[in-house]
Order: C-alpha cells, then sequence, then structure tokens
C-alpha cells in the first residue's frame, strides 16, 4: 500500500480531482447549464431556407423542388451542416458571445435596422415628385461645358493682367499667327510657352477651369463665342495669358422633370427610409428605463466640455 501511495501515477490522479472539483466549485452554474433545450428540431421550411441562403439560389419553388428528387445521401449532407451550425449558434449564445462580441453586436443591430426601416419602400406618389421638382431642381442643374484648345504664354506679372505688357502684344501676334496658318489643336501644340495643366480640355466644366485657371479664365470662356475656325484673345488667367480656340460650349441649364424623376423619387425613398428608421429606433429605445450608474454625470453643462472621445 505504501508503495503504491508512492507512485507517480496515483499522484497525478489524486491531483487531477483534485483540480476538477475545485474548477467545479468556482464555476458559474449558468456557463454549463443548456436551460434542457437541447433538441433541435429540423423542419422542412427552415431546412430549406437553410439550403437557399448556403447555396444562392434565388428561385425558393426551383430549389424545393430539387430538394424532393436529391436522394437520401444528398439529403443527410445538407441536414448534417443545418444540425451543425444550429448546435455551434446555440452554444456560442449559450457562452454569452452573442453579447461580448462587437461583430457579432453590430450584426444585429443591422438586422434590426433593416427590419425597422424594412416597411418605409412606400411608391413615391406624382404629387410628391412634382413637389420635390419645384423645390430641388436648381441642385440638379447641368453646369455648361466647354471643349478648347489654347497656346500659353508666360507673364511674371500675371496678377495684374495688363494688356499693355510685353507677354499680352507677345501673345497677340501668336494669335494673328495660328489665325493665319489656320492652325488647329494640334497644329499650336509646339506654340507657346510650357503650360502647368493642358493643352486641350474637352468637355470639362467651368468649375474644372476654375481650378486650373482661375475664375477671369472662366468668365471669358463664358462670354466668348465658340468659333471652331478662329483663335481668339488674349485672354488673362492667374498664370498669364491665352490664346484661345472655343470649338464648341454648352450652357449651363435645369434639368426636365423627365430627366431627373428616377432621382428625385430614390431621393425621397432614402429620405423616408431614414424618418422612418429614426422613428422606429426612438420607440425602441423609449420602450427600455435607462438609469446611469454612480459617478456618470449626464448634466448639460457636462456634455459642452470637449472631450478626447469626439
Amino acid at each position: 500500500m505504501n508503495g503504491l501511495l508512492r507512485s507517480p501515477l496515483v499522484f497525478f490522479v489524486v491531483a487531477g480531482l483534485a483540480l476538477f472539483a475545485a474548477v467545479k466549485a468556482f464555476e458559474d452554474p449558468a456557463d454549463g447549464d443548456r436551460g434542457g433545450d437541447t433538441a433541435i428540431v429540423v423542419e422542412r421550411q427552415a431546412l430549406l431556407d437553410f439550403v437557399q441562403l448556403r447555396s444562392g439560389e434565388a428561385d425558393a419553388g426551383a430549389l424545393a423542388a430539387r430538394w424532393d428528387r436529391l436522394d437520401e445521401a444528398a439529403r443527410r449532407v445538407w441536414i448534417d451542416r443545418f444540425v451543425r451550425e444550429e448546435a455551434l449558434v446555440r452554444e456560442a449564445r449559450r457562452l454569452g458571445l452573442d453579447r461580448d462580441d462587437d461583430l457579432i453586436r453590430r450584426r444585429l443591430i443591422q438586422q434590426m435596422e433593416f427590419l425597422v426601416e424594412a416597411g418605409a419602400d412606400e411608391p413615391i406618389d406624382a404629387a410628391a415628385l412634382e413637389a420635390a421638382y419645384v423645390a430641388r431642381a436648381d441642385e440638379h442643374r447641368v453646369p455648361a461645358i466647354v471643349t478648347f484648345g489654347h497656346v500659353f504664354v508666360r507673364d511674371p506679372g500675371a496678377l495684374t493682367a495688363d494688356p499693355s505688357s510685353s507677354a499680352a502684344a507677345r501673345a497677340e501676334s501668336l494669335r494673328a499667327a495660328l489665325d493665319e496658318e489656320e492652325a488647329d489643336f494640334d497644329g499650336a501644340r509646339a506654340r507657346g510657352d510650357r503650360f502647368l495643366y493642358h493643352r486641350v480640355y474637352v468637355d470639362r466644366t467651368l468649375d474644372e477651369v476654375r481650378a486650373h485657371f482661375g475664375p477671369e479664365m472662366a468668365s471669358s470662356l463664358e462670354r466668348l463665342r465658340p468659333e471652331p475656325a478662329r483663335w481668339q484673345g488674349p485672354i488673362a488667367s492667374q498664370h498669364g495669358w491665352h490664346v484661345v480656340l472655343l470649338t464648341r460650349r454648352t450652357e449651363a441649364r435645369v434639368p426636365s422633370f423627365k430627366e431627373i424623376r428616377g432621382t428625385l423619387a430614390e431621393a425621397l425613398r432614402r429620405e423616408r427610409r431614414e424618418a422612418s428608421l429614426e422613428r422606429g429606433l426612438d420607440e425602441i429605445v423609449g420602450a427600455y428605463e435607462v438609469r446611469l450608474a454612480p459617478g456618470l454625470d449626464a448634466r448639460p453643462e457636462a456634455a459642452e466640455v470637449d472631450s478626447p472621445l469626439r
């Protein structure tokens, strides 16, 4: 007996039993309690929904018909997958992973938002669309579009835009020469000074012109009459002087109701969904009583203090 008690095997068995007893003594009873819900009932519709989701099949009717033609072995594969996932989900919930995992929390929040928002997709009536067009048509204004090429002459005093400067005189000479040669965009590429941006601008908005040349150049192009066979200028920009071949310009305009009907309808639907979502979430949150733990100060003046969390 003394030899048996001194055996290492007996020592490890006794130590293991003691450790197991200690763990069980401090274990939360809820951790091991499945609440008696150990039965996984596999119902036809739930199983078909699972198969449709995992297979990506869009037609539920066609999927059900194919399911009925499957042999027992193929059905067993899908049933085993369904049972395995259901068991894992239940076990994860039992362990509280749905409460402690931020990714799962965000997914649950998204699902709730989707459910709250789902009832807001009502058809937009004609009166609402027409009212939206009257109120918002200018927001959808189509900007003026220009197509032009230019020859640039650098002017150290460009900000003054002095027409009597030597740079302006050089630009005027270039304009006369280009007209005499009847040069097109390609024929003018080697003339003038190197420009920071492009030599030719095709179907550009005046906002893009302002970004590259400044407001004065954009205003000049708005006033010029398109003449595909004649170079015009020189006109000033924030960089210097430009001789311009303006070939096309479409004026800014307000689109017709027909052009933006679909855009307006989508905007109204989005706004309705957002409003419906806010109302629904307010109702859900309002059903709960909120209590602040000791130490949390929710006074208005405290909220105005700058916080590093902002």
